[in-house]
């Protein structure tokens, strides 16, 4: 008994998938070069200032860079904040900026940096703190960050949360004056600069010793350092600039 022949294929089911798969593309990238101006336009109408790339550059020369992690994680390279406040009302559009190099001018009001950590791209991270800061426990969530600037806050006396950061190259502690001990910085064989101008609470610096990386060392202002424990350390650092006293 004869069987009817199977229907044939659609020749177009191909074209259709195709089609729709363009759309969504476009439809996609498109969304994504909308989340990404919207950041920027919010941060711009806060005051933020920018170093920038537009990703939908990159897009119109070839639609497959839509599809790059780098186009939508590289647009911002710099960030300034003015304040802390702002910062922290505004976690939303500083994730999706991701910047690399981040400076807050006035953090009177930030008392713990946890915010930090979602930004995998920061490897500079500027912050002029307060007197409210005594903590910085949420930067050990920044594990490839080279260059970290922390100054102007009386209460800093924990700074543990350094130790994790293995790839920090120069280090600013500037105007720390609880800061009685660096044992935090021990491991942290990358060091090349550490300024401790103003730490007045430093009564030995015996840890930087065996960082032999060290280039310069700034001890400006540090009036509980002995002329002794200076000396030795010079000595143990010989090719390393230390200012004191």
């Amino acid at each position: 008994m004869l069987t009817d022949p199977p229907p044939p294929r659609r020749k177009w089911h191909l074209k259709r998938w195709f089609t729709v798969l363009v759309i969504a593309i476009f439809a996609w990238s498109g969304w994504r070069v909308y989340a990404y101006r919207s950041a920027i336009k919010e941060a711009e109408a806060l005051g933020w200032l920018m170093n920038r790339t537009d990703p939908s550059e990159a897009i119109r020369a070839n639609w497959r860079n839509a599809f790059r992690k780098e186009t939508w994680t590289d647009g911002v390279t710099g960030l300034a904040i003015p304040t802390s406040e702002a910062f922290e009302q505004h976690l939303a559009v500083l994730h999706r900026l991701n910047p690399t190099d981040l400076h807050i001018l006035d953090a009177s009001t930030l008392r713990n940096p946890s915010s930090f950590s979602p930004l995998t791209r920061l490897r500079r991270l500027w912050i002029i703190l307060g007197d409210k800061l005594d903590n910085i426990e949420g930067l050990a969530g920044l594990p490839d960050i080279q260059y970290l600037a922390l100054s102007g806050s009386p209460h800093l006396k924990n700074i543990d949360a350094l130790e994790h950061l293995s790839t920090l190259e120069n280090v600013i502690l500037q105007g720390s004056t609880g800061l009685t001990n660096l044992d935090a910085l021990k491991n942290l064989s990358a060091l090349q600069e550490v300024d401790l101008r103003g730490c007045t609470g430093l009564t030995n610096t015996d840890t930087l010793k065996n960082l032999s990386a060290l280039k310069w060392v700034d001890l400006t202002g540090c009036t509980g350092l002995t002329r002794e424990s200076v000396e030795a350390l010079k000595a143990a650092l010989p090719n390393t600039i230390i200012n004191w006293p």
